[in-house]
């Protein structure tokens, strides 16, 4: 036992000594704020405006609630839930394979050093991301996957609730497990797999989630996933880039593929741990945006599938040769994750000197489609930021597209969207009166594809802004952003 979790055991001090004192990214950031927000009364999607769905606010709500009981700053006990999470799944994992008759001691413990490295350190700067849960979730939904000799039916059931929990957190990702019901059936040659509790639990909690969700939460059917997907295309990346983006991981995903050919002795692990990390590459590629965060499930199921190919193929040649070349292309997604470490953010250490009122009297507004321009330094800056959503995230498309048309309807349409974006921001505004101010001046702004637009001219559109505006003075500019702030410290 100890030797076999002595890499992971490793691998997670390691991890936990890199991540200590850190900043955590943006979104998590932007999430512990509203998640506390949610947990003092105020509803999500109506009045706090968050595309994703609420599985996402109800894991975070269990760190941000600790936090609140035992009085540890939230960023530090979230880092916490997360590091349990890898423990608990590792533990899972590590339990299917050591009762398997058919997994040899070199496989095992191979494909545990491996899984940590994956769940802990190529995610580093990207720690505690929604992809990175649904990666830790479902491995040992995965590692069940791959036995012969499946556990029993109250184990695999517990192991699918377990995996669903990362599942439920988009929808994209359900296509893996689906995947592994298709590859199932065709090796069963039978339907016979569907009926099987691991699938048809996870999918009936599913469809309960999705109906309590919509009466719990009618505001983000109503209002949130009707704006989703008439605007939020402006975020995507042409197919091209993504596909470079994926060349490394399918480079790994080649290598893979021909250690499973050179090995003659067949299995239908090896082809299936090849087809979810196929599918987790396909995953990154159909979201079409190209955020670092998103290549998490590829990466840790690449580097599986590198490592269950050529262990397979050394046990089957009884020569350690094949452990080389698969070391080799895990470091090439390990080395660049290690350079560049956990998160940093430069604007929010440079913007945050900016807040001259106490730590307990700050407030703040920005005006920006970058979630990273708010978050971290709202947590860093230790101030209260005035927007009910992590960026005005509707501006960019529907400029785009208003830019993009001679419809008079559909000029109409964006221009409509424009206006209730707008009073929302100024609602905000007006409710928070913001000690500081921070606006994008860009005149590329991220996301907006070239649509010119200026936020404080837009604004000034409305007397009222235009008057309370006066009282704000220019203080400074941190690159494509001004600074300003209006006199006193009350909130």
């Amino acid at each position: 036992m100890i030797r076999d979790l002595l890499a992971p055991f490793l691998v997670m001090v390691l991890g936990v000594f890199m991540l200590s004192g850190t900043m955590l990214s943006h979104d998590i950031s932007w999430y512990l704020i509203s998640t506390r927000w949610w947990l003092d009364g105020l509803p999500i999607y109506d009045k706090i405006f968050e595309l994703n769905p609420p599985l996402a606010y109800y894991l975070t709500a269990i760190p941000v609630w600790i936090s609140g009981v035992v009085g540890l700053p939230s960023i530090a006990v979230y880092k916490a839930f997360v590091f349990v999470l890898i423990a608990v799944s590792l533990m899972m994992s590590w339990a299917l394979l050591l009762r398997s008759s058919t997994i040899p001691t070199l496989l095992r413990r191979t494909f545990l050093g491996v899984a940590a490295i994956g769940l802990v350190l190529l995610p580093i700067g990207d720690f505690g991301q929604r992809d990175h849960l649904f990666t830790i979730f479902f491995l040992p939904f995965l590692v069940m996957s791959l036995l012969d000799d499946p556990p029993s039916r109250a184990h695999r059931a517990a192991i699918a609730t377990w995996a669903l929990l990362g599942v439920a957190l988009k929808h994209y990702f359900l296509l893996l497990p689906l995947l592994i019901l298709i590859y199932k059936a065709f090796a069963a040659r039978s339907l016979r797999p569907a009926l099987r509790v691991e699938f048809v639990l996870p999918a009936a909690l599913l469809i309960a989630y999705v109906v309590a969700s919509y009466f719990l939460h009618p505001a983000y059917f109503d209002s949130v996933v009707p704006r989703t997907l008439q605007l939020y295309g402006a975020f995507d990346s042409p197919f091209s880039d993504m596909l470079v983006r994926s060349n490394t991981l399918i480079a790994v995903l080649a290598f893979a593929l021909v250690l499973m050919a050179l090995t003659p002795q067949k299995n239908h692990s090896t082809a299936l741990v090849i087809l979810v990390c196929a599918g987790a590459i396909a995953v990154y590629l159909i979201q079409s945006k190209g955020w670092n965060y998103q290549r998490i499930p590829a990466n840790l199921y690449v580097v599986l599938a590198v490592t269950w190919a050529a262990a397979s193929l050394a046990l089957a040649r009884q020569h350690w040769w094949p452990m080389m070349p698969a070391a080799l292309a895990i470091g090439v997604l390990l080395v660049p994750a290690l350079k560049a470490g956990p998160y940093t953010n430069i604007f929010a250490t440079r913007a945050a000197p900016y807040f001259k009122c106490p730590p307990d009297q700050r407030s703040f507004q920005i005006f920006s489609s970058t979630v990273s321009s708010g978050f971290p330094l709202a947590n860093l800056a230790q101030a209260e930021p005035a927007n009910r959503a992590p960026t005005l995230w509707l501006f960019p498309g529907a400029s785009y597209l208003l830019s993009q048309t001679e419809n008079p309807a559909e000029q109409a349409e964006y221009s409509a969207v424009l206006n209730d974006a707008r009073a929302m921001v100024l609602d905000d505004f007006f409710r928070t009166r913001p000690q500081v101010v921070i606006v994008d001046t860009s005149p590329n702004k991220a996301y907006f594809n070239g649509a010119a637009f200026d936020y404080l001219a837009y604004f000034q559109q409305v007397d009222a802004f235009s008057t309370a505006w006066n009282a704000y003075q220019h203080q400074g500019r941190v690159g494509n952003y001004d600074i300003y702030t209006r006199p006193g410290c009350e909130l």
